[in-house]
């Protein structure tokens, strides 16, 4: 009960895992039912919507090393890009539109997000390195 005697570097290793441990915490249990008595349910509210955001990052961070390492390769012109607000590792998560040429095929135009380096931030009209999945062209890495 309420964790004691548990051993933590499980989950200080995995974020995913911490991450299920808040959430179950927080909803489930002698202690879910404590803090939506005394927090009140906003609080247990904006608590899970930080969660679920949390999750999300960890999904496009999981994304991106799955596309950088296997996606296709292809060079994309930026048409368009505006700023998330958020980021992972201190890096910006931006909404760009994109012109890609891929290796075969004809070019196309599409809109997802990508994370992109703070040092490197691309600028409209830049030609940028992309990996992007065939089967869901909406995608893509900058690399």
């Amino acid at each position: 009960m309420f964790g004691f005697g548990k051993d933590k570097k499980e989950e200080e290793k995995d974020p995913k895992k911490a991450l299920e441990n808040a959430e179950n915490t927080l909803n489930k249990g002698l202690t879910g039912i404590l803090t939506k008595g005394f927090m009140g349910k906003d609080f247990v509210n904006t608590m899970n919507a930080s969660i679920e955001q949390g999750k999300n990052a960890m999904n496009q961070v999981d994304m991106g090393n799955y596309l950088a390492q296997s996606g296709m390769p292809a060079t994309a012109e930026v048409l368009t890009m505006e700023d998330t607000g958020a980021l992972i590792n201190f890096n910006p998560v931006v909404k760009m539109k994109i012109k890609v040429t891929p290796s075969y095929g004809e070019p196309y135009e599409t809109t997802g997000t990508s994370v992109v380096s703070k040092i490197a931030i691309p600028r409209i009209g830049d030609i940028v390195n992309i990996k992007y999945n065939p089967n869901q062209v909406d995608q893509f890495v900058v690399v």
